[in-house]
């Protein structure tokens, strides 16, 4: 290899070197990509399943907002006429 005036040796074809910093690079970015991909795949999952459990409770809520809210089942035979001769 012939030296530069720097004193470092250069390869003689410089178009035919292969950098191994570019692949890695390369792979670092498409893995980081991927993960990110997941990442949000995941959130989406947990978002939709809080929503379910929100929209449950919400329901189970409404039926006990009816529940309190309609009048109360008669009262008959359960102590308005007192039998004081018993």
């Amino acid at each position: 290899m012939p030296a530069s005036p720097s004193g470092f040796n250069q390869p003689a074809d410089i178009n035919n070197m292969a950098i191994s910093g570019v692949n890695s690079m390369e792979s670092s970015m498409a893995s980081l990509a991927t993960s990110m991909q997941g990442g949000r795949m995941q959130q989406e999952i947990s978002v939709a399943i809080l929503k379910q459990i929100l929209d449950s409770q919400q329901n189970e809520a409404q039926m006990l907002l009816g529940m309190l809210g309609s009048p109360s089942p008669s009262l008959d035979g359960t102590g308005q006429i007192v039998n004081i001769g018993a």
